[in-house]
């Protein structure tokens, strides 16, 4: 994004290059442990990257993308002509896991990736504090297939990710659309971490991709006649917003912010309270119209296109900022 955007990162100075070169590590060790999640230099080095740029008298503003990992000790140097924003990415479950609380009135403002993050900020910020800007997706590279997929061949289900993922679901649902459906006439892709995958290789109709190109992920995508993402929580979600700009249909559970990007006309909603059992009935029933799921993928490339792409998004972060520096 910053890069389409083509804004600077903030890196350089003396102060950033002293700080992140010539740290003792008995000092870094000691600063890791102060923050509520204890991510390392994951963290800390690109706060300290930033340091010599938050602490300039010259006017600006710096953006913390991730700013519950990367915002902890800038409040000791931020100088007061610094306007300083940061991105949050977790749901209010993980929030108190991972923020300091007493942090964030330093900042001039924050962004939420959904609403469903918004109450809790407001406990802690004023609401001209707090702004939602959704995440982006690249629709100039995630794009349908030329040729659409051939409904006569076996169908392909896709599943992308491991963070607040239901892998639970996920394996009963396999089982049992396996049952409905047979092996021989459905096929899925899961792209999920290492330590997750022990129990689907049992199937025989479950390919384990590992280590792929971006190109191969979106041949993945355009070849699935459905994205399946069983989720235990979440804010924003790339798979999903890849998903969409694919052109294909989703199946995804119906939490935190996920109805700020999917809707009716293109997904699938699932309930929490769905057994795997009811989740695969429905997948099925939603295989065997094609008709419906053409529409649901076209209304969801336009969809993505209309409110998630590089250039709409982009625009909504100028304006903020704009607003921001206004202020």
């Amino acid at each position: 994004m910053f890069e389409y955007m083509n804004y600077p990162r903030a890196e350089g100075g003396l102060l950033s290059a002293l700080a992140t070169k010539f740290l003792p590590k008995s000092i870094r060790w000691r600063l890791h442990i102060l923050r509520p999640q204890q991510v390392g230099d994951q963290g800390l080095i690109p706060e300290l990257t930033a340091l010599s740029t938050a602490m300039s008298s010259k006017p600006g503003l710096c953006h913390f993308i991730y700013g519950e990992d990367t915002y902890f000790y800038t409040p000791l140097w931020q100088h007061k002509n610094k306007k300083v924003v940061a991105t949050y990415h977790y749901p209010p479950a993980r929030l108190d896991e991972r923020v300091s609380h007493s942090i964030l009135c330093h900042l001039d403002a924050v962004i939420l990736m959904s609403e469903s993050q918004r109450v809790w900020f407001e406990k802690y910020l004023p609401a001209e504090k707090i702004y939602v800007i959704h995440h982006h997706v690249d629709t100039d590279f995630f794009v349908p297939p030329s040729q659409p997929a051939d409904d006569n061949k076996k169908f392909k289900v896709i599943s992308v990710g491991g963070t607040l993922r239901d892998m639970k679901v996920l394996l009963e649902t396999i089982q049992h659309l396996n049952d409905l459906i047979g092996e021989e006439n459905i096929e899925f892709n899961l792209l999920v971490p290492l330590r997750e995958r022990d129990p689907f290789r049992r199937f025989v109709n479950v390919n384990l991709p590992d280590n792929i190109s971006d190109e191969d992920l979106r041949e993945l995508y355009q070849k699935s006649t459905l994205g399946f993402m069983p989720l235990v929580d979440c804010t924003a979600n790339n798979a999903v917003l890849e998903m969409m700009a694919c052109g294909i249909p989703v199946a995804c559970t119906a939490c935190g912010g996920i109805t700020d990007y999917l809707k009716e006309d293109g997904a699938l909603l699932l309930h929490k309270k769905q057994t795997s059992t009811e989740i695969a009935s429905d997948i099925k029933s939603l295989l065997d119209q094609p008709l419906k799921r053409k529409a649901m993928g076209e209304f969801n490339r336009q969809y993505s296109v209309e409110n998630f792409s590089l250039d709409v998004i982009s625009n909504r972060l100028r304006g903020f900022y704009s607003e921001i520096m206004a202020r």
